[in-house]
C-alpha cells in the first residue's frame, strides 16, 4: 500500500472499534422509543376495546331485536331510548343500523378517535373547565381522590359510546347519513353532550343530506369555559377529515 494511501486511512484511538455502532444501535442505545410505550399502550388498549366492543354491540342487537318484538305487542313508557329501541325514530331504528352491522361500524369507529383524544388517566382529575373527571373523561359521580383500572376505564369507555349513540340516534331521521358523519356527531356528543348535538346545526345538516356542511360545522365547537383551546380546535379539525369526511360522499 502506498504512503498516499496510508494517508487517508481513518486514525482509530486506542482501545476502540474502527467500525462505528449501526444507526439502530444507535437509535436504541438513546432509548428514544421508551417515549412511545405510554401512546402504544393506549392505542393497544383502545384498539381491543373497540373489537370487545364490536361483540358487545352485535349481543345487544339481538336483544334489541328481541325486545322490539316484545313491545310490539306490549307498548313501551314514551322516550327517545324506548323508541329507538322500537325503530319509531331516527336513521338507526327501524330500518338499518340498530338491526345490523352499522350501529356496530359507527361505535367501532368513533371509540378508538374518543380514546386518542380524551387520552386515560386512571385517577380522577379536574379538567378545562374545572369538571371531576377520570379514566377516558368520564365524569359522572367523579370525586377527587378517586382511582380506577385501565380494565374498568376501558369498560366505561365502551358503555358510555353505546349509551350516547342510543341517545343521538332518534335524532337522526335522514337513513342516509353515511356511517363517518354519525361517528363524528358520535364523537362530538361523548364531549359536549347528546342534547347539544341533537339540536345542532350539524345535525339538521345531515339530515337534510348536506353532509359536507355537516362535517364544516365541527369548527363551531372549539370552546371551554367561553374561550377558544387550541386542544378543541386540533380535535376537531382531526375529526372532520378523518371522520367525517372520510366517509361523506364527494
Amino acid at each position: 500500500m502506498g504512503a498516499d494511501a496510508l494517508k487517508d486511512l481513518p486514525v482509530v484511538a486506542a482501545g476502540t472499534a474502527a467500525v462505528s455502532n449501526p444507526i439502530w444501535m444507535q437509535w436504541i442505545g438513546q432509548q428514544a422509543w421508551l417515549e412511545w410505550i405510554p401512546f402504544l399502550w393506549q392505542m393497544l388498549i383502545a384498539v381491543l376495546g373497540a373489537a370487545v366492543l364490536v361483540l358487545t354491540v352485535y349481543n345487544r342487537v339481538l336483544e334489541a331485536t328481541q325486545r322490539r318484538r316484545d313491545l310490539q305487542e306490549n307498548p313501551a313508557p314514551c322516550g327517545s331510548f324506548w323508541r329507538f329501541i322500537r325503530g319509531e325514530g331516527g336513521a338507526v331504528g327501524a330500518r338499518t343500523a340498530i338491526g345490523g352491522a352499522a350501529a356496530a361500524s359507527v361505535i367501532a369507529l368513533a371509540t378508538p378517535f374518543i380514546a386518542k383524544w380524551e387520552g386515560v388517566k386512571l385517577e380522577a382529575y379536574r379538567d378545562l373547565v374545572g369538571v371531576e373527571t377520570i379514566c377516558f373523561g368520564h365524569t359522572k359521580g367523579v370525586q377527587m381522590g378517586d382511582r380506577a383500572t385501565m380494565r374498568e376505564c376501558v369498560e366505561m369507555l365502551n358503555e358510555e359510546v353505546v349509551e350516547y349513540y342510543a341517545a343521538i340516534a332518534p335524532c337522526m331521521e335522514n337513513p342516509d347519513i353515511p356511517v363517518g358523519v354519525q361517528a363524528a356527531m358520535l364523537e362530538l356528543a361523548y364531549n359536549v353532550g347528546p342534547r347539544a348535538v341533537c339540536r345542532s346545526t350539524m345535525m339538521q345538516r345531515a339530515n337534510a343530506g348536506q353532509y359536507s356542511e355537516a362535517c364544516g360545522e365541527l369548527h363551531r365547537w372549539v370552546r371551554a369555559g367561553g374561550r377558544r383551546v387550541r386542544g378543541l380546535e386540533n380535535r376537531r379539525a382531526d375529526s372532520k377529515h378523518a371522520l367525517c369526511l372520510a366517509g361523506a360522499p364527494a
